[in-house]
């Protein structure tokens, strides 16, 4: 029997062939497994890098097309990383603000108590121009350094306001229901111009001293229109206006007192009156044309005429009136010769003496007794010898 470890001659040939096929089998299948291994590593390789790419393609068309981006502070900043525009909470709301280069705040938009507000600011940081909601409307304003101006629409009076340097309003449009006005005024606040309208009574212009007392004014009515002029403590001096029913132009004087003192008014009849008045108010003397196209001039006294003189188809007239208006003595152009004639009446109105022309060109003189029968008449033919 031989050792367990001895080579038998006679079994080594096939020992070695069995050898060696296992050897090559195992090879092949060792092969085998690794080409296996490698397509399985290939595989995973590109499922993971498709995983990856389809990983990133997804997470971008998110990034390009997001839903909701929610946050309470959005800041976008410059090469220098300062902020130039940032989108948060303010005290009464979402506020905007952006910074100009220079790094100033130079626009917000944002919330305030009553609504929206709108503030622009210029590269100094001086408050140029703002929009903001009030609690009854909204307003727009401007600011310069000399002034600012204002549009206000709040509740029923909508109005215009520019104001100087130190915030005094220097001219004021305003509107309310149906009347609407511009005032105009200096440095101390007092109103030297104001123009009006109204529906009830039309148009209206006043002028001021620096004061503040009427100058002048203009105003319309139903009628026409009216110029004022004032004295200098505020009453009517001087109206130039249109005349009632038709009629043409007036024209008022007053004196201190406010008392008219003459009157000019064109009259319906295409003629024209010219009045002084006394101190009463009544007229004392009267300038007029009559229907006919004649002149007239009258002294008045309590309204009755005293004294006249005027023009008629045939010449000049004189009356001398007692109180009541009656003439007393009448001078003209005689109406039944060629000349001149005086009649002197009585306080009835009765013809008592006349002096004129005789029909031949001679004097006369005829006196008459109270009832106005001729008493007596001399003329220079019954007077010669």
């Amino acid at each position: 029997m031989m050792p367990h470890d001895a080579i038998d001659p006679s079994r080594s040939v096939s020992t070695h062939d069995a050898l060696f096929a296992r050897l090559d089998r195992v090879e092949r299948e060792s092969a085998s497994a690794m080409r296996h291994a490698r397509r399985w590593r290939t595989g995973a390789l590109v499922m993971a890098g498709a995983s990856v790419a389809f990983a990133t393609l997804a997470a971008t068309q998110s990034a390009r097309t997001p839903d909701v981006i929610r946050a309470r502070r959005f800041e976008v900043v410059d090469q220098n990383d300062k902020i130039i525009f940032l989108a948060g909470i303010g005290q009464n709301g979402g506020q905007i603000d952006i910074w100009g280069n220079g790094g100033t705040n130079v626009l917000r938009l944002g919330a305030n108590a009553d609504g929206g507000d709108l503030v622009v600011w210029n590269a100094k940081g001086q408050g140029v121009a703002a929009m903001y909601a009030t609690s009854s409307g909204g307003r727009v304003e401007a600011t310069m350094p000399e002034g600012s101006a204002m549009l206000r629409a709040e509740g029923s009076s909508p109005s215009v306001i520019i104001s100087d340097a130190s915030d005094r309003p220097r001219f004021v449009a305003t509107m309310a229901g149906e009347t609407a006005g511009i005032s105009v005024r200096h440095s101390g606040g007092q109103e030297l111009v104001a123009l009006g309208a109204s529906a009830g009574s039309g148009g209206i212009v006043r002028v001021s001293e620096p004061d503040g007392t009427l100058a002048a004014q203009m105003l319309a009515y139903d009628t026409g229109g009216v110029v004022e002029c004032a004295s200098r403590s505020g009453g009517r001096a001087a109206s130039l206006g249109s005349g009632t029913e038709g009629a043409g132009g007036t024209l008022s004087l007053f004196a201190p007192d406010g008392s008219e003192a003459l009157s000019a008014q064109a009259r319906t009849d295409a003629g024209a009156r010219l009045s002084l008045l006394g101190t009463n108010g009544q007229p004392v003397a009267i300038v007029e044309t009559g229907a006919t196209n004649a002149g007239l001039f009258s002294l008045v006294s309590d309204g009755k005429r005293i004294a006249g003189l005027g023009a008629s188809a045939r010449g000049g007239l004189l009356n001398l009136c007692g109180p009541d208006g009656k003439a007393l003595v009448a001078a003209g152009a005689a109406s039944d010769a060629d000349g001149g004639a005086i009649s002197v009446r009585s306080g009835n109105g009765g013809q008592i003496v006349r002096l004129g022309i005789d029909r031949v060109g001679g004097g006369e003189v005829a006196v008459y007794d109270g009832p106005g029968a001729r008493k007596r008449v001399l003329n220079a033919s019954s007077a010669q010898p």
